[in-house]
Protein backbone atom coordinates (compact mmCIF):
# COMPACT_ATOMS: atom_id res chain seq x y z
CA UNK A 1 0.00 0.00 0.00
CA UNK A 2 1.25 3.66 -0.86
CA UNK A 3 0.79 6.38 0.85
CA UNK A 4 2.36 10.19 0.67
CA UNK A 5 0.87 12.85 2.71
CA UNK A 6 0.85 16.26 1.16
CA UNK A 7 3.57 18.77 1.69
CA UNK A 8 2.26 21.91 3.18
CA UNK A 9 -0.11 21.11 6.27
CA UNK A 10 2.05 23.56 8.45
CA UNK A 11 1.68 26.93 8.91
CA UNK A 12 5.05 27.17 7.49
CA UNK A 13 3.85 25.68 4.41
CA UNK A 14 1.78 27.79 4.17
CA UNK A 15 3.70 31.12 5.12
CA UNK A 16 6.16 29.43 2.14
CA UNK A 17 3.40 29.41 -0.28
CA UNK A 18 2.37 33.02 0.68
CA UNK A 19 6.11 34.37 0.34
CA UNK A 20 6.99 32.20 -3.24
CA UNK A 21 3.92 33.66 -4.96
CA UNK A 22 1.47 30.86 -4.64
CA UNK A 23 -1.94 30.81 -6.16
CA UNK A 24 -3.83 27.84 -4.91
CA UNK A 25 -6.28 29.58 -2.67
CA UNK A 26 -5.72 26.90 0.26
CA UNK A 27 -2.16 26.67 -0.51
CA UNK A 28 -2.23 22.88 -1.64
CA UNK A 29 -3.68 21.95 2.59
CA UNK A 30 -5.05 18.33 2.56
CA UNK A 31 -4.33 17.63 -0.89
CA UNK A 32 -1.87 14.62 -2.71
CA UNK A 33 1.63 15.66 -2.95
CA UNK A 34 2.03 13.35 -5.94
CA UNK A 35 -1.57 14.49 -7.49
CA UNK A 36 -0.34 18.09 -7.42
CA UNK A 37 3.21 17.44 -9.13
CA UNK A 38 1.85 15.47 -11.68
CA UNK A 39 -0.55 18.14 -12.87
CA UNK A 40 2.47 20.66 -12.55
CA UNK A 41 3.77 21.43 -15.95
CA UNK A 42 7.51 21.58 -14.88
CA UNK A 43 10.43 19.14 -14.92
CA UNK A 44 10.92 19.47 -11.97
CA UNK A 45 7.77 18.48 -10.52
CA UNK A 46 7.67 15.54 -12.80
CA UNK A 47 11.45 13.96 -11.05
CA UNK A 48 9.66 14.61 -7.90
CA UNK A 49 6.54 12.71 -8.62
CA UNK A 50 8.61 9.67 -10.84
CA UNK A 51 11.04 9.39 -8.10
CA UNK A 52 8.25 9.57 -5.45
CA UNK A 53 6.35 7.14 -7.29
CA UNK A 54 9.64 4.51 -7.15
CA UNK A 55 10.40 5.24 -3.87
CA UNK A 56 6.54 3.98 -2.36
CA UNK A 57 6.64 1.18 -4.92
CA UNK A 58 10.02 0.07 -2.75
CA UNK A 59 12.45 0.57 -5.78
CA UNK A 60 14.55 3.43 -4.09
CA UNK A 61 14.68 4.27 -0.18
CA UNK A 62 15.91 8.06 -1.10
CA UNK A 63 15.37 11.05 -3.09
CA UNK A 64 17.46 14.15 -3.13
CA UNK A 65 17.02 17.23 -5.64
CA UNK A 66 17.86 20.94 -5.32
CA UNK A 67 15.74 23.07 -7.30
CA UNK A 68 15.05 26.26 -8.38
CA UNK A 69 12.16 28.23 -6.51
CA UNK A 70 11.89 31.72 -7.67
CA UNK A 71 9.33 33.99 -6.42
CA UNK A 72 8.66 37.09 -8.67
CA UNK A 73 11.20 39.62 -7.17
CA UNK A 74 13.81 37.16 -5.51
CA UNK A 75 16.04 34.33 -6.30
CA UNK A 76 15.86 31.05 -4.05
CA UNK A 77 17.47 27.75 -4.27
CA UNK A 78 15.81 24.51 -1.97
CA UNK A 79 16.79 21.14 -1.15
CA UNK A 80 14.49 18.47 -1.54
CA UNK A 81 15.16 15.49 1.15
CA UNK A 82 12.66 12.38 0.66
CA UNK A 83 13.48 9.31 2.94
CA UNK A 84 10.58 6.25 3.05
CA UNK A 85 9.40 4.81 6.71
CA UNK A 86 7.06 1.76 7.20
CA UNK A 87 3.91 1.67 9.52
CA UNK A 88 1.57 -0.96 9.96
CA UNK A 89 2.69 -2.70 6.76
CA UNK A 90 2.41 0.96 4.90
CA UNK A 91 4.95 2.33 3.21
CA UNK A 92 5.00 6.44 3.54
CA UNK A 93 7.35 9.11 1.82
CA UNK A 94 8.48 11.73 4.95
CA UNK A 95 9.72 14.90 2.55
CA UNK A 96 11.85 18.38 3.49
CA UNK A 97 12.10 20.88 1.61
CA UNK A 98 15.53 23.18 2.71
CA UNK A 99 16.21 26.53 2.02
CA UNK A 100 19.92 26.79 0.39
CA UNK A 101 19.33 29.86 -1.52
CA UNK A 102 22.85 31.65 0.61
CA UNK A 103 25.02 28.28 -0.35
CA UNK A 104 23.65 28.19 -3.78
CA UNK A 105 24.49 32.16 -4.60
CA UNK A 106 27.47 31.80 -3.30
CA UNK A 107 28.63 28.68 -5.49
CA UNK A 108 27.60 30.94 -8.34
CA UNK A 109 29.77 33.68 -7.34
CA UNK A 110 32.66 31.00 -6.76
CA UNK A 111 31.97 30.53 -10.75
CA UNK A 112 31.61 33.28 -11.92
CA UNK A 113 35.17 33.98 -10.21
CA UNK A 114 36.73 31.18 -11.67
CA UNK A 115 35.62 32.51 -15.20
CA UNK A 116 36.85 35.55 -14.81
CA UNK A 117 40.48 34.51 -13.35
CA UNK A 118 40.26 32.16 -16.49
CA UNK A 119 39.77 35.09 -18.78
CA UNK A 120 42.45 36.95 -16.86
CA UNK A 121 44.84 33.80 -17.63
CA UNK A 122 44.03 33.93 -21.37
CA UNK A 123 44.87 37.92 -21.09
CA UNK A 124 47.83 37.21 -19.70
CA UNK A 125 49.63 34.16 -21.39
CA UNK A 126 48.82 35.50 -25.08
CA UNK A 127 47.91 38.99 -25.31
CA UNK A 128 50.95 40.38 -23.12
CA UNK A 129 53.52 36.97 -24.07
CA UNK A 130 53.34 37.87 -27.73
CA UNK A 131 54.33 41.23 -27.54
CA UNK A 132 56.33 40.73 -25.08
CA UNK A 133 58.29 38.37 -27.13
CA UNK A 134 58.86 40.93 -29.63
CA UNK A 135 60.15 43.61 -27.39
CA UNK A 136 63.10 41.06 -26.10
CA UNK A 137 63.75 40.36 -29.45
CA UNK A 138 63.93 43.91 -30.35
CA UNK A 139 65.91 44.28 -27.56
CA UNK A 140 68.75 41.70 -27.78
CA UNK A 141 69.65 43.29 -31.05
CA UNK A 142 69.65 46.81 -29.30
CA UNK A 143 72.58 45.21 -27.21
CA UNK A 144 74.77 44.64 -29.72
CA UNK A 145 74.84 48.60 -31.37
CA UNK A 146 76.16 51.35 -30.05
CA UNK A 147 73.35 52.29 -27.72
CA UNK A 148 72.98 53.63 -24.71
CA UNK A 149 73.83 50.96 -22.43
CA UNK A 150 72.12 51.85 -19.26
CA UNK A 151 68.89 52.68 -21.47
CA UNK A 152 68.96 48.95 -22.98
CA UNK A 153 69.61 47.33 -19.27
CA UNK A 154 66.26 49.67 -17.95
CA UNK A 155 64.73 47.87 -20.84
CA UNK A 156 65.34 44.68 -20.12
CA UNK A 157 64.88 44.84 -16.20
CA UNK A 158 61.50 45.86 -17.18
CA UNK A 159 61.18 42.84 -19.70
CA UNK A 160 62.28 40.49 -16.77
CA UNK A 161 59.76 42.41 -14.37
CA UNK A 162 56.82 42.28 -16.56
CA UNK A 163 57.61 38.24 -17.24
CA UNK A 164 57.94 37.52 -13.60
CA UNK A 165 54.41 39.21 -12.87
CA UNK A 166 52.99 37.48 -15.61
CA UNK A 167 54.21 34.32 -14.50
CA UNK A 168 53.45 35.11 -10.82
CA UNK A 169 49.71 35.66 -12.02
CA UNK A 170 49.41 32.89 -14.25
CA UNK A 171 50.39 30.69 -10.84
CA UNK A 172 48.06 32.38 -8.95
CA UNK A 173 44.69 32.37 -11.29
CA UNK A 174 45.53 28.69 -11.69
CA UNK A 175 45.39 27.50 -7.93
CA UNK A 176 43.70 31.16 -6.73
CA UNK A 177 46.16 30.18 -4.02
CA UNK A 178 49.18 31.80 -2.03
CA UNK A 179 52.36 29.20 -1.48
CA UNK A 180 55.17 32.03 -1.27
CA UNK A 181 54.79 33.40 2.50
CA UNK A 182 57.09 35.42 3.54
CA UNK A 183 58.04 38.66 6.39
CA UNK A 184 57.10 41.74 4.02
CA UNK A 185 57.41 45.68 5.02
CA UNK A 186 54.97 47.60 3.77
CA UNK A 187 57.02 50.75 3.00
CA UNK A 188 59.32 48.43 1.09
CA UNK A 189 56.93 46.64 -1.11
CA UNK A 190 55.14 49.56 -1.69
CA UNK A 191 57.92 52.17 -2.46
CA UNK A 192 59.63 48.84 -4.89
CA UNK A 193 55.48 48.44 -6.38
CA UNK A 194 55.72 52.61 -7.05
CA UNK A 195 59.13 52.55 -8.57
CA UNK A 196 57.91 50.01 -10.87
CA UNK A 197 54.84 51.86 -11.64
CA UNK A 198 54.38 54.93 -14.46
CA UNK A 199 53.20 57.98 -12.34
CA UNK A 200 53.94 61.19 -14.09
CA UNK A 201 54.05 63.55 -11.76
CA UNK A 202 52.14 61.94 -8.90
CA UNK A 203 53.75 61.73 -5.43
CA UNK A 204 53.83 58.77 -2.81
CA UNK A 205 53.06 59.21 0.64
CA UNK A 206 54.08 56.11 3.39
CA UNK A 207 52.53 58.05 6.32
CA UNK A 208 53.56 54.83 8.43
CA UNK A 209 54.65 51.50 7.90
CA UNK A 210 54.37 47.60 9.36
CA UNK A 211 55.62 44.30 8.82
CA UNK A 212 53.23 41.19 8.56
CA UNK A 213 53.19 37.76 6.27
CA UNK A 214 52.14 37.48 2.41
CA UNK A 215 53.50 36.49 -0.90
CA UNK A 216 55.61 39.28 -1.51
CA UNK A 217 55.46 39.04 -5.48
CA UNK A 218 51.36 39.20 -5.43
CA UNK A 219 51.42 42.13 -2.91
CA UNK A 220 52.95 44.12 -4.87
CA UNK A 221 50.62 43.93 -7.89
CA UNK A 222 48.19 44.84 -5.92
CA UNK A 223 50.11 47.70 -5.22
CA UNK A 224 51.09 48.33 -9.05
CA UNK A 225 47.53 48.25 -9.66
CA UNK A 226 46.28 50.35 -6.79
CA UNK A 227 48.96 52.58 -7.86
CA UNK A 228 48.34 52.96 -11.45
CA UNK A 229 44.52 53.20 -10.72
CA UNK A 230 44.68 56.62 -8.76
CA UNK A 231 47.31 57.49 -11.57
CA UNK A 232 44.73 57.18 -14.22
CA UNK A 233 41.74 58.28 -12.42
CA UNK A 234 43.18 60.66 -10.51
CA UNK A 235 45.46 63.00 -12.86
CA UNK A 236 49.03 63.14 -12.82
CA UNK A 237 49.69 65.26 -10.41
CA UNK A 238 47.67 63.04 -7.37
CA UNK A 239 49.42 62.22 -4.24
CA UNK A 240 48.85 58.73 -3.16
CA UNK A 241 49.19 58.17 0.75
CA UNK A 242 49.75 54.29 2.24
CA UNK A 243 49.38 53.39 5.78
CA UNK A 244 48.00 50.66 8.16
CA UNK A 245 44.75 50.65 9.96
CA UNK A 246 43.60 48.46 13.07
CA UNK A 247 44.06 45.21 11.48
CA UNK A 248 44.81 46.49 8.17
CA UNK A 249 46.67 48.73 5.70
CA UNK A 250 45.37 51.06 3.15
CA UNK A 251 45.94 53.43 -0.40
CA UNK A 252 44.30 56.57 -0.75
CA UNK A 253 44.56 59.58 -3.18
CA UNK A 254 43.66 63.13 -3.45
CA UNK A 255 41.80 62.52 -7.10
CA UNK A 256 38.30 62.84 -7.46
CA UNK A 257 37.34 59.95 -5.87
CA UNK A 258 34.47 57.42 -6.76
CA UNK A 259 30.69 57.96 -7.01
CA UNK A 260 28.81 55.47 -4.21
CA UNK A 261 27.48 53.48 -6.25
CA UNK A 262 30.09 52.54 -9.01
CA UNK A 263 31.96 51.97 -5.24
CA UNK A 264 29.58 49.72 -4.49
CA UNK A 265 29.39 47.88 -7.83
CA UNK A 266 33.23 47.74 -7.91
CA UNK A 267 32.94 45.55 -4.91
CA UNK A 268 30.25 43.93 -6.01
CA UNK A 269 30.96 42.65 -8.92
CA UNK A 270 34.79 41.11 -9.83
CA UNK A 271 34.91 42.99 -13.33
CA UNK A 272 33.12 46.14 -14.06
CA UNK A 273 32.48 47.41 -17.41
CA UNK A 274 34.99 49.20 -16.45
CA UNK A 275 37.86 47.29 -18.46
CA UNK A 276 40.57 49.26 -16.83
CA UNK A 277 39.26 49.76 -13.55
CA UNK A 278 37.40 46.14 -13.40
CA UNK A 279 40.12 44.28 -14.45
CA UNK A 280 42.66 46.02 -11.62
CA UNK A 281 40.34 45.34 -8.95
CA UNK A 282 39.73 41.93 -9.65
CA UNK A 283 43.24 41.18 -9.25
CA UNK A 284 43.96 43.05 -6.35
CA UNK A 285 40.39 41.48 -4.91
CA UNK A 286 41.19 37.93 -5.99
CA UNK A 287 44.91 37.91 -4.24
CA UNK A 288 43.04 39.93 -1.02
CA UNK A 289 40.78 36.96 -0.86
CA UNK A 290 43.21 34.48 -1.65
CA UNK A 291 45.56 35.66 1.79
CA UNK A 292 42.14 35.20 3.79
CA UNK A 293 42.12 39.33 3.74
CA UNK A 294 39.05 41.65 3.29
CA UNK A 295 38.90 44.67 1.04
CA UNK A 296 36.65 47.59 0.61
CA UNK A 297 36.35 50.94 -1.02
CA UNK A 298 35.28 53.84 0.68
CA UNK A 299 35.70 57.80 0.25
CA UNK A 300 38.99 59.30 1.43
CA UNK A 301 39.85 62.22 3.73
CA UNK A 302 40.19 64.61 1.08
CA UNK A 303 37.42 63.42 -1.01
CA UNK A 304 39.48 60.62 -3.15
CA UNK A 305 39.34 57.11 -3.31
CA UNK A 306 40.76 55.11 -0.11
CA UNK A 307 41.12 51.02 -0.72
CA UNK A 308 41.28 49.40 2.17
CA UNK A 309 42.50 45.84 3.09
CA UNK A 310 41.49 44.86 6.42
CA UNK A 311 41.80 41.07 8.44
CA UNK A 312 46.04 40.99 8.06
CA UNK A 313 47.19 38.83 11.24
CA UNK A 314 50.29 39.50 12.98
CA UNK A 315 50.84 43.52 12.04
CA UNK A 316 53.62 44.92 13.72
CA UNK A 317 54.18 48.42 13.12
CA UNK A 318 57.84 49.57 12.59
Amino acid sequence: MRRVRSCSLTKHGKRFGKVNGATHDAYWIGENYLTVCRQADDPVATTVADSLDAMLAGDRSHFRLEYPCHPPDDQRWFLLEATTVTHDETRYAIMAHVDITARKQAELQRDTRIEQLETIVNVLSHDLRNPLSIIRGYTEQLGTAETDGDAVAAIQESIGRMTELIDTTLAFARTQGVDDLTQVSLATIAQEAWDQTPTADASLEIEASQSFVADEHLLRQVFENLFRNAVEHGGPSVTVQVGITRGGIYVEDDGPGIPAEKRERLQDQDVSQDAKTGLGLAIVRAIVIAHDWSFSIHEGRDGGACFEISGIDSIEQV
